[in-house]
């Protein structure tokens, strides 16, 4: 990401924005993450961020409380843990102990199944914390809740810690005693006793000291008290002092043993706490966007900006407590439009307007929700520049002018079509006429390289230049003439007045002064400005009405191809259903020819060979006709059908049969017949029986072909081929496998009868040509026997 200058941030404001993020983490590490924010330019990892963000919010607004607390980094004692025998402080130890806590809350937290439906984002983080329950088990058996080792934490430990309470209650008792003795003789001060070099002492006036057998600790700074631990005590205090060691060494055995138990985990406690201070700052960017009332807006790698109602957020944290309105606006360019010139009054709201857009795109870009309605639009650009304010640097020995000219360099050489340039004051600084026709040539390059911008100004020949030049639009500040206040409302279209003369009256300059700066300005200059306001106004009613009526254009044919679309579907649904009727005819025909078998087989038997063959031959034709008008039908409709179809069936398209689901690729064409691949399976189709599809369906891993059959033409199971030729009866049985193996079917009956045998060998030969048959065989006598046979594919 390109961003100039290197105060860019400062300059839009986007600090003041870190620092209230900031100022919601819970950690010092979430904070250093902002103090290091990344402006980004990968689309994904920017929507990622802000619907972590936006899910987070919708939480909060739902009543959620995630299970985080302030933590402190264990990055620098995990790495010191590491070390074999290094033992860490018990401070140190306590802050894992709290990260690990954390971690194992949040995990119960998304344990439930709600809260894991409606945060799935933040679900998925957690996921990534992964801890063996039994560390937290362990610092809990050797520390207490208030982070100090337990009495109980080794046996030793507790036997050393019953000795000391032993000792200690021996001692207070012998103190206490002898306190009272040289009390009463009046040898000591009235503070009685205090504490030095970790032992209890006499406070002794200093002409007694010799009185009181025991050790001189210490006397005061006038020499008038000394403190005096009495003999009686001193065995008993080395006692307790060597107690103490001893305790400070177990405890720093039990330590060294707990520190060992953690080194194992020490890669999964810095996932922890990185997964930590993930959810810690979408958690301080979720807050911030509740705080202030933003949004998740569209978002696209194409460079754009198309704001509605979108609001300054440092504006609104400034009025947060004075509960005063803050304007929204709206910016979107419509068309080749990139560039928007925006005019109008001093203090009327363009710098804020034009900083608002800088301070948008930054937030977006860094992860962040955005004060804008949720139906804008952003896009992804990589770089910006941005000149604002007083650039004057004793530095750089430059003026204010030259240091944007020297802006203006670095933006035209680095500048591109994925560029965002916002540019305060444009041509300000210098003569009005160079500085003016500076600024063109400029804003003419600009315009050349395709760039995004919003740039404010006041010259006129900038409004005139933006009329004239394609991508580019006038823009203003809505100013109330009336009151002659401004109303920091924006309009895109059309440019906008400076009202300075109307402005210096209102403030009570003198109204000499005012009259003779408008006779030196001349009535020509007041002119123009309105002329092209009004050619600006007359310009945006023109193109309304031009994109009014491209739109009833465009409306128009769209209905008119709709219309002709249901005409020709309504001419294919009615020839569709003529197919079914005479589909119906057919199957009424072919049960007739079932029927006629029987009458021929009788009359065959009756040696009337000349009558049977008369009968034979009409029936044929009457079922040879059926066929053929139906075939002419289809034809006719399915030739239409494709003829509209914007997929077409060549070599290498997908295709699926016009009475199914299931799809493949046509290996060839010939004629009017298509060769086509079905998982396993090639067919040689007629043209005329496939509908071309736009994508494959995917091959389920056993490689079986789903087909879905109409109610007109459902598969059935079960085929009887008796009573017909044999020849006649083979083909009927390949068309029924082939359809049974399209239709995925799992068990088929083949009635043949048990004759001579002849039929049922065919039957099983023929089987045994189908790689996809699985088993065959005959079912019991009672069932059909050896006149039926059962298949499974």
């Amino acid at each position: 990401m390109f961003l100039y200058p290197k105060d860019i941030k400062e300059k839009l404001e986007f600090n003041k924005i870190i620092e209230q993020v900031k100022s919601e983490c819970l950690s010092e590490m979430a904070k250093d993450y902002f103090d290091h924010l990344e402006i980004l330019i990968d689309l994904r990892r920017i929507e990622q961020l802000i619907n972590e963000t936006d899910e987070f919010k919708k939480a909060i607004e739902r009543g959620e409380h995630l299970p985080i607390s302030p933590f402190v980094s264990i990055t620098a004692d995990v790495q010191l843990v590491r070390k074999e025998g290094y033992v860490l402080e018990i401070d140190s130890i306590r802050n894992i102990y709290r990260i690990v806590s954390i971690g194992l809350e949040l995990t119960k937290y998304f344990l439930e199944p709600e809260k894991a439906k409606f945060n799935p984002l933040l679900n998925e983080l957690v996921a990534n914390i992964i801890i063996d329950k039994s560390l937290t088990t362990e610092i809990d058996r050797v520390l207490d809740e208030e982070g100090d080792v337990r009495p109980n934490a080794s046996e030793e430990l507790l036997k050393i810690s019953k000795q000391i309470k032993s000792k200690e209650r021996e001692l207070d008792r012998l103190f206490n005693d002898e306190l009272e003795s040289y009390k009463n003789k009046g040898y000591l001060v009235d503070t009685l006793e205090s504490l030095r070099n970790g032992r209890r002492v006499f406070t002794v006036a200093a002409e007694h000291k010799r009185k009181i057998p025991g050790i001189i600790h210490d006397e005061s700074a006038t020499g008038k008290t000394v403190y005096i631990e009495p003999e009686k005590v001193i065995s008993i205090n080395h006692d307790v002092y060597n107690l103490y060691a001893e305790r400070r060494h177990e405890i720093y055995k039990i330590l060294r043993a707990l520190c060992a138990f953690i080194r194992p985990y020490a890669d999964g406690l810095l996932v922890v706490q990185h997964t930590l201070v993930k959810i810690d700052t979408v958690r301080a960017k979720a807050k911030f966007a509740y705080r202030i009332n933003a949004g998740k807006p569209y978002v696209q790698q194409k460079p754009i900006f198309a704001l509605n109602t979108a609001f300054n957020p440092v504006l609104v944290l400034k009025n947060e407590h004075n509960a005063a309105p803050v304007i929204p606006f709206d910016l979107e360019l419509h068309g080749n439009n990139r560039i928007l010139v925006l005019s109008g009054p001093n203090a009327g709201g363009k710098s804020v307007a034009l900083k608002s857009v800088g301070l948008l795109q930054l937030m977006l870009q860094s992860g962040m929700l955005v004060t804008a309605d949720e139906n804008s639009r952003f896009g992804i650009f990589e770089k910006i520049f941005v000149d604002i304010g007083d650039q004057q640097s004793l530095e750089d020995d430059l003026s204010t002018y030259s240091s944007h000219l020297r802006n203006m360099r670095i933006t035209t050489e680095e500048a591109d079509k994925n560029s965002l340039i916002l540019i305060d004051e444009f041509g300000s600084g210098t003569d009005p006429k160079i500085g003016g026709a500076i600024a063109e040539a400029i804003l003419n390059d600009l315009n050349h390289k395709k760039v995004f911008a919003v740039i404010t100004t006041h010259y006129s020949n900038l409004k005139y230049f933006a009329f004239k030049a394609n991508g580019i639009v006038n823009g203003s500040m809505e100013f109330d003439k009336l009151h002659l206040l401004p109303t920091f409302r924006m309009h895109v279209g059309k440019p906008g007045s400076s009202f300075a003369y109307e402005i210096a009256e209102k403030i009570g300059l003198d109204h000499r002064i005012v009259k003779y700066a408008q006779h030196k300005t001349g009535k020509n200059e007041k002119a123009i400005d309105d002329l092209l306001i009004t050619l600006m106004s007359e310009k945006k009613e023109y193109e309304d009405k031009l994109a009014s009526l491209l739109e009833k254009q465009d409306r128009l044919d769209r209905l008119i191809q709709s219309y002709e679309h249901m005409n020709a579907d309504l001419d294919i649904k009615r020839k569709k259903i003529k197919i079914q009727a005479k589909e119906q005819a057919a199957i009424s025909v072919m049960d007739q020819n079932k029927e006629m078998q029987k009458i021929l087989k009788e009359i065959k038997h009756s040696k009337d060979e000349e009558k049977a063959m008369q009968a034979s031959i009409a029936l044929k034709k009457k079922q040879e006709d059926a066929i053929k008008e139906l075939e002419m039908l289809k034809m006719e409709v399915f030739a239409k059908e494709i003829s509209t179809s914007s997929e077409k069936l060549e070599i290498g398209a997908f295709a699926r049969m016009r009475n199914g689901t299931s799809s493949g690729e046509i290996l060839s064409i010939d004629k009017n017949m298509a060769e086509i691949q079905m998982g396993f399976i090639k067919l040689k189709v007629p043209l005329i029986d496939l509908v071309a599809v736009k994508e494959p369906i995917e091959i389920k891993s056993k490689k079986s072909i789903n087909t879905s059959i109409t109610n007109n033409d459902r598969l059935d199971t079960k085929i009887d081929i008796r009573e017909y030729t044999k020849n006649d009866a083979l083909q009927m049985l390949q068309n029924f496998l082939d359809r049974a193996l399209l239709n995925n079917a799992y068990e088929l009956k083949i009635i043949h009868g048990v004759g001579t045998g002849v039929m049922k060998n065919e039957v099983k030969k023929m089987l045994r040509q189908y790689k996809d048959v699985k088993e065959y065989w005959h079912p019991e006598p009672d069932q059909g026997g050896e006149g039926v046979t059962l298949v499974r594919l």
